[in-house]
């Protein structure tokens, strides 16, 4: 099968800023009497990522099941961690955040093009939806 270049298509449904919450591991400081340093969070930019609603299909044949209208697909070429927290800085001021459930491969399709599952946090973020 053909390896096509996606990110046009990604480009013109990337809407607003995108970041992704990125968990740095923690490790034992063995300069420091082996005392435990918890990780660091740093924020990435995803520089071409679109996060879109889910279609039909993809509700009603997933081996799960469990995925409702608040899940989102997010096309990205960053490698994130499931769980990896996602914000979503939309234009007109709204501001989502979602979690990496499970990634999706379509690697066939374009090398280097993620798709990830993304569940809605929390309603008390700034966005009246």
């Amino acid at each position: 099968m053909a390896v096509h270049d996606f990110k046009k298509l990604v480009s013109k449904y990337t809407a607003g800023t995108t970041l992704a919450i990125i968990e740095e591991p923690g490790h034992y400081d063995m300069d420091n009497g082996g005392a435990w340093v918890p990780g660091a969070q740093r924020l990435l930019i995803l520089n071409l990522a679109a996060i879109v609603p889910m279609n039909q299909d993809d509700l009603k044949f997933d081996n799960g099941g469990t995925y409702s209208n608040d899940n989102r697909k997010l096309y990205c070429y960053e490698k994130l961690a499931k769980g990896t927290v996602i914000i979503n800085c939309q234009v007109n001021g709204s501001i989502r955040d979602y979690k990496v459930l499970a990634e999706k491969d379509y690697s066939d399709y374009d090398e280097g093009l993620f798709i990830y599952i993304l569940e809605r946090g929390s309603r008390d973020d700034k966005d009246p939806a």
